[in-house]
């Protein structure tokens, strides 16, 4: 807050804090994102992570009424700065940073009505879409189940292999390797009833997304995004292809 009004970090500003109402002063330099900083972070959300221009750039879909809201429970006292919050109360956590599980509990538990965007940009080129997988409500594959592909890496890091996609037909006893079958089997009705889930290969994966209650879409820089999210009974991982457009239309934003 500047003068009391909430702006952009600018050069050579004071401000202070919207949160905790310490003083900050703006970081206008030409290397990292203009940000706000404070003189002291002791008395600040304890969530806080360093701003950079890709949540800049998330939080500049929405309108400035919907960005840094601070979300209170009138329960506990407890209160956080949410990174997006909508006119119909969805909270958009954007997250770049690692986090411990403990943490991804406690923020979801705060929030409830949430789900988060994760930057993918440091990983992108150690995950890898696989193969198309149906629609898993079908009822064409409601006595189908889709087996995990394993993914052979040779020494020089170059090839890697990836076999075909495999099926079987439940119930299925895993030590009879007999019983999967080729997809190209039932190819037609896979591509039929394909609305974007995918299986994936993610090498040194951040498996504290995998422990989320709330949708998690890996945002790589593209015009989609993947949600990340089980596909069956089986507890198999996929991701489905969303638009990018439309996931933040549809919550109040605009995608240039």
């Amino acid at each position: 807050m500047v003068d009391g009004t909430r702006q952009e970090a600018a050069p050579n500003q004071k401000g202070v804090c919207c949160f905790c109402g310490s003083p900050t002063s703006s970081r206008c330099g030409d290397h990292n994102a203009w940000h706000w900083a404070h003189d002291s972070l002791k008395l600040c959300n304890y969530w806080w992570e360093k701003e950079t221009d890709w949540h800049k750039l998330w939080k500049s879909y929405f309108p400035i009424k919907n960005q840094e809201i601070i979300h209170f429970d009138k329960v506990t006292g407890e209160k956080h700065i949410a990174d997006i919050k909508t006119d119909n109360a969805m909270v958009i956590e954007v997250q770049n940073s690692p986090m411990t599980e403990k943490e991804l509990a406690l923020r979801e538990n705060f929030y409830g009505k949430m789900f988060w965007v994760v930057n993918g940009h440091e990983f992108k080129n150690n995950f890898y879409i696989l193969s198309k997988l149906p629609n898993p409500s079908c009822s064409f594959f409601k006595d189908i189940s889709f087996f995990k592909q394993v993914v052979t890496r040779y020494k020089n890091k170059k090839n890697i292999y990836y076999p075909p996609l495999r099926f079987f037909k439940k119930p299925y006893l895993h030590n009879d390797f007999n019983e999967m079958q080729p997809a190209y089997r039932i190819q037609n009705q896979i591509d039929e009833n394909y609305v974007g889930h995918h299986l994936f290969d993610w090498k040194n994966p951040r498996y504290v997304w995998f422990k989320s209650e709330k949708p998690v879409f890996i945002d790589f820089g593209e015009d989609i995004l993947w949600w990340l999210k089980k596909y069956d009974d089986t507890d198999l991982m996929c991701v489905q292809k969303i638009c990018k457009q439309k996931l933040i239309r549809k919550n109040g934003g605009e995608y240039m």
